[in-house]
C-alpha cells in the first residue's frame, strides 16, 4: 500500500469537518432539570470462567500470554440518580482513594473539570509509586498497564470512560452520536501476539479473510529480515491483494518490552521498501519512538506509510511528530491520553491529511470506547481488536458483555446502539464484594 494511495481519499479541507464533528468541551451542567452528583468509585472484580490455555507471544521465549474467559476487573461510578451508572476499564486498587476524592460530589457532566483534576499535581499523578493494597487482592484483579501507560494514566483514563458513559446514559444516547457521527460502523484488524512460521501465519491470514476479515497485523519480529520480508510474501500469495497486511516491528520501547533484534536505520530502511513493493498497509514503529529525525528520514524515503504512537503522550508529542514528518498514521492509546484527548489528535491528524488509528485498549471497555471514537473519524480506516486463533479470540474478552460486539460478514463491527458505550456487564462474572 502506497502513501499516496492510503492518503488520497482525505479531504482538503479536514480540520473543518473535523472541528464541526467535535462539539465544545466547556464545563457545564447536567440537563435542564436533572441534578446529578456523583456519589461512589468502586472496583468490581470479576471470576475466571475459563482457562483457555497459554502461548508464547513476540517478545521472545519468557513473553508467556495465558488466555482466560473472564478475570480483571473494571471501574464504576455511581450517580444520586436511580440506576445511572458509568463503567471504565479495570485500575490498580491504589488509586481508587485518589479517583474517590476527586470525583465524589461532582456533577459527571464536568467532564474537562474533572479529568484536569485527575491528571494534574493535585490528582492521580500524585501517587507516583503506588504502595501494594494492604489487603489481599483477589486473584485476577489487578490489570497490566497497556500501551506502557502508568497506572495513574489509566486510571485517570477509566475514569473519564466511565464518566463519558454516564454522560451518554444520562442523555440516552450513544457516544458517537453524541461526539458527532462519520459511520455506524468500524472495520478492525486482527492484531496478531505469536510469530509462528510464515505458512503457519499465511494459513490463519485466509482463515481470517474467508471469516469476513478485512486486514491482518504481524509482528516483524524474526531474527532475520529475510524471514520478515517472507512472513508477508507467503500471505500475499495466499490471500491476495484485496486483504490488508499491517506489520510491527515493536522497536519503539527499551527495557522488559524490547524485542530481541534490534533494528538499526539501514533495516528498517530496506524492510519498508520490501514491504512496499508487497503492499504493506503500513509499518509501524520502525525505530526507538523519540527517534524524531530518523524515523521522519525514514518516511521520506519511502512510500509504505509509517504509524506509531502508542506510547506517546500529549498534544506536544503529538503535534512534533506529525509537524516532523514521522508518521503518517497515528495510534494514540485511549488508556494513556483519555478520550476527550484523543478525539484532538484525530482532528490534528485530520488537518494535516493524515490518518489516526487508535491502540488497541484494553481488548474490553476501552476498546469499545475505541469503536464510539472511530465512528467519529473519518481520517481512521481500521481499528485494532486481538484476534490469534485458536486461543486468542475477541470473542473471549467480549464474552464479558451481555450483548458483544461482533464481526458481520462484510468485516465490520456495528458501534453499539444503546445510550453511553452501550455495553453491560454480564452479571454472571461478577464476585459479590
Amino acid at each position: 500500500m502506497r502513501r499516496r494511495d492510503i492518503l488520497k481519499g482525505l479531504p482538503i479541507a479536514a480540520a473543518a469537518v473535523g472541528a464541526a464533528a467535535m462539539p465544545a468541551m466547556a464545563a457545564v451542567s447536567s440537563p435542564v432539570g436533572m441534578r446529578i452528583k456523583i456519589t461512589d468509585v468502586r472496583i468490581v472484580v470479576l471470576r475466571v470462567v475459563k482457562e483457555v490455555g497459554s502461548f508464547v507471544g513476540f517478545m521472545g521465549p519468557d513473553d508467556i500470554n495465558v488466555v482466560r474467559v473472564g478475570g480483571g476487573s473494571f471501574i464504576e461510578i455511581h450517580t444520586d440518580q436511580p440506576g445511572l451508572v458509568g463503567i471504565g476499564s479495570g485500575i490498580d486498587p491504589a488509586y481508587l482513594p485518589a479517583l474517590r476524592a476527586e470525583l465524589i460530589g461532582n456533577d459527571p457532566f464536568e467532564i474537562q473539570r474533572l479529568v484536569a483534576n485527575l491528571r494534574g499535581q493535585t490528582g492521580l499523578h500524585r501517587v507516583s509509586r503506588p504502595p501494594p493494597p494492604t489487603s489481599p487482592v483477589p486473584a485476577g484483579a489487578p490489570v497490566p498497564t497497556t500501551g506502557g501507560a502508568s497506572g495513574a494514566e489509566r486510571a485517570s483514563s477509566a475514569a473519564e470512560i466511565a464518566l463519558w458513559d454516564l454522560v451518554g446514559k444520562a442523555l440516552n444516547v450513544p457516544l458517537y452520536r453524541l461526539w458527532g457521527p462519520a459511520k455506524d460502523r468500524v472495520a478492525p484488524y486482527a492484531s496478531e501476539a505469536r510469530l509462528g512460521t510464515p505458512e503457519e501465519r499465511a494459513d490463519l491470514a485466509l482463515r481470517l479473510k474467508n471469516e469476513g476479515w478485512r486486514a491482518i497485523k504481524y509482528r516483524a519480529h524474526f531474527a532475520s529480515m529475510k524471514d520478515d520480508v517472507r512472513l508477508v510474501e507467503v500471505t500475499r500469495k495466499a490471500v491476495g491483494d484485496d486483504f490488508d497486511i499491517m506489520c510491527d516491528a515493536n522497536q519503539a520501547t527499551n527495557g522488559p518490552l524490547t524485542p530481541s533484534v534490534r533494528w538499526d536505520f539501514r533495516r528498517a530502511l530496506e524492510t519498508a521498501r520490501a514491504y512496499e513493493q508487497l503492499g504493506v498497509y503500513w509499518l509501524e514503529e520502525p525505530l526507538p519512538r523519540y527517534d524524531y529525525e530518523h524515523l521522519a528520514e525514514l518516511n521520506r524515503l519511502v512510500d509504505v506509510p509509517i504509524a506509531g504512537g502508542e506510547g506517546n503522550r500529549g498534544m506536544r508529542e503529538f503535534r512534533d511528530l506529525l509537524d516532523r514528518g514521522c508518521f503518517d498514521i497515528i495510534q494514540p492509546e485511549v488508556l494513556i491520553d483519555g478520550p476527550m484527548a484523543l478525539r484532538k489528535y484525530a482532528v490534528l491528524a485530520e488537518s494535516m491529511n493524515k490518518l489516526i488509528s487508535p491502540h488497541i485498549g484494553d481488548a474490553c471497555i476501552a476498546t469499545v470506547c475505541n469503536m464510539h471514537l472511530a465512528a467519529t473519524w473519518p481520517n481512521c480506516p481500521y481499528i485494532e481488536v486481538y484476534h490469534d486463533l485458536p486461543m486468542n479470540d475477541y470473542r473471549n474478552t467480549f464474552a464479558l458483555f451481555e450483548e458483544p460486539p461482533v464481526l458481520d460478514k462484510e468485516g465490520y463491527f456495528s458501534v453499539p446502539q444503546k445510550p453511553g458505550l452501550g455495553v453491560t456487564i454480564n452479571r454472571d462474572f461478577i464476585i459479590p464484594g
